[in-house]
């Protein structure tokens, strides 16, 4: 047996004997070469290299009960980590709001899937009201995310930093760990924002989408007047730098621009930004708003797997990417109360991908904690659990990915989003394991 992964080791002192054991279901048996597989324990996130023929029988050795790979006969897994699951939801140690600050944006991305723009911005009331429902769960959380979102939130940047002074205060009173992090075009950044948001507003991660080389992305993602904006951004993303983000460069991807990433990863390779900034792969997706021109460009999921796949060998290669095993989710996943989208009209969401679409508002933030006023709906969406679906009923993932999606597995119908339940990790992590031990481990 050799380690590859350990995050986890059991209390359990369980027999190492064959009598009383036996191996988990959540183990994900990866195939390395004909002698060698991966045991990778999706609930622990330990993962050992292994002779396959010890699969045909128990292991003696305590170390395979410690890890999480070997467990008691009579042992319900599924149910246990299943009961587990139900009772997270409603854990609210641990809250992760995501604010939209605007619904307006200078940009005019050509696969935009907000549609037009209006001039939304959260009002002063909505900013008391999420302060409120944070003091109503101050004695019981331990630990805030908030992630700034649009529009683009930086159009809003004097109500992002307020805010973000409000709520650093309040935690640091209330002794809860806080963080921040942004998805923006970082176009409106300026070295003196890029300081203060990162050493004052504790915005240590920003989420910045570049799609290409500056002729493909400006044609691309242009502001509204159609003036470039890569070379802006690209500046930008060097003051983030300097300041200490975390910047992860994501790229949106379809056959129009998928030649052309290859040069672009390139680019960053050759730059000063090569091993300072991560790296995403993401499908363009059909929304409701994509343009009907912008379709026939779209890759399938099926086939963009096979692009991405291509894209992360490229960009391992060039030192822009390490292999990994995929992390796992909060358990509950979406599912949790505390895990809350706030639109900027005040309107509360379960989903980032149905902001704007009223069908699925659950109410607004003044009344968040108020158990009467939540739809029909969001009833049997909470209660859904990943056993209800026939796409995890079998899954090894279910302790990573929390069953995935439950709106996509229950209704399958949004203002704009993918329909797809798994998430968008799965079709390539085990290619990147497979990966991760032959360059670590030159006996195979």
């Amino acid at each position: 047996m050799k380690a590859l992964m350990i995050n986890h080791k059991s209390e359990n002192s369980g027999t190492a004997t064959n009598k009383g054991l036996k191996w988990s279901v959540w183990n994900d048996i990866i195939d390395i070469d004909d002698s060698h597989v991966v045991i990778f324990n999706t609930l622990a996130r330990n993962a050992i290299l292994v002779n396959r023929e010890i699969l045909n029988t128990i292991p003696t050795g305590q170390e395979y009960v410690s890890l999480g790979f070997l467990v008691n006969a009579d042992t319900d897994e599924v149910s246990d980590w299943e009961d587990s699951y139900c009772r997270a939801k409603t854990d609210m140690t641990y809250i992760d709001l995501t604010i939209l600050l605007t619904h307006q944006c200078q940009m005019k991305c050509q696969y935009c899937f907000e549609g037009d723009k209006d001039s939304t911005s959260i009002s002063d009331g909505s900013m008391q009201a999420i302060m409120d429902f944070l003091k109503a769960h101050k004695d019981t959380c331990n630990r805030l995310r908030v992630t700034w979102f649009g529009g683009e939130p930086l159009l809003n940047y004097p109500k992002l930093r307020e805010m973000s002074m409000r709520l650093i205060e309040f935690c640091r009173g209330n002794e809860i760990q806080y963080s921040g992090d942004i998805t923006t075009n970082a176009f409106a950044l300026t070295p003196k924002r890029c300081s203060e948001m990162v050493n004052e507003l504790n915005v240590k991660r920003f989420i910045i989408t570049l799609d290409g080389p500056a002729e493909v992305h400006d044609r691309r993602r242009p502001l509204r007047s159609g003036f470039p904006t890569f070379n802006r951004i690209w500046e930008n993303i060097g003051h983030l730098i300097d300041a200490g983000a975390r910047v992860t460069i994501r790229m949106t991807i379809d056959r129009e621009n998928a030649p052309f990433i290859q040069e672009f990863l390139k680019k960053i390779a050759e730059s000063p930004y090569a091993g300072k900034v991560g790296i995403s792969f993401c499908r363009t997706i059909d929304y409701n708003f994509t343009p009907e021109h912008i379709r026939s460009l779209l890759y399938s999921e099926k086939e963009f797997a096979e692009v991405e796949w291509g894209l992360i060998q490229a960009a391992h290669s060039l030192g822009l990417y390490r292999y990994s095993f995929p992390y796992a989710a909060p358990k509950g996943g979406c599912l949790r109360k505390g895990d809350v989208v706030v639109g900027s009209d005040g309107v509360i969401y379960k989903c980032l991908d149905t902001v704007g679409d009223k069908r699925w508002a659950i109410t607004s933030i003044d009344k968040f904690n108020l158990p009467d006023e939540t739809p029909r709906w969001y009833e049997e969406w909470s209660e859904w659990k990943p056993s209800q679906s026939p796409a995890c009923s079998q899954c090894v993932l279910r302790p990573l990915c929390n069953g995935g999606c439950p709106h996509n597995a229950l209704f399958r119908d949004k203002k704009h989003g993918s329909n797809l339940q798994c998430p968008d990790w799965k079709p390539n992590y085990r290619r990147q394991i497979i990966e991760l031990v032959k360059e670590n481990d030159q006996a195979l």
